[in-house]
């Protein structure tokens, strides 16, 4: 068997796990996930022990939002996404660094971003997208 074959894309988990979240698919994010699975969200101090916290969580999660995957990157230990996620006129910007072995993610870090204008005017540095 060659090598190649062996090694499995560990962005594969990481895109598949955000296309479960935005499709609602809440057995098909918990297949996702190693037993021993925690996810970090570091800007609310918030720790998610488990898979089921975490499957819970997200399905509890108010709103009918909708989740677009920008791009997924390969990282040292597994996968980076970005993500845009929209609620009617609400729009957040998400980056996940997702620990993965196996086709199985083990952690995750996720940050969370409101859009929003610039807090003051710094047109004379900046474009705006």
């Amino acid at each position: 068997m060659m090598l190649a074959t062996m090694i499995s894309d560990p962005t594969e988990p990481a895109r598949a796990l955000w296309e479960r979240l935005n499709a609602r698919d809440w057995d098909g994010v918990a297949r996702l996930l190693d037993g021993g699975f925690r996810a970090v969200w570091p800007q609310t101090g918030e720790v998610i022990p488990t898979p089921a916290a975490y499957v819970g969580l997200n399905q509890a999660y108010p709103g009918n939002w909708k989740i677009k995957v920008q791009s997924v990157d390969p990282s040292p230990e597994g996968a980076v996404v970005r993500a845009r996620i929209t609620n009617g006129d609400e729009v957040v910007h998400a980056i996940g660094f997702y620990r993965i072995m196996g086709g199985r993610i083990l952690s995750a870090e996720e940050f969370f971003a409101d859009a929003g204008t610039p807090p003051y005017d710094r047109s004379e540095f900046t474009e705006r997208m």
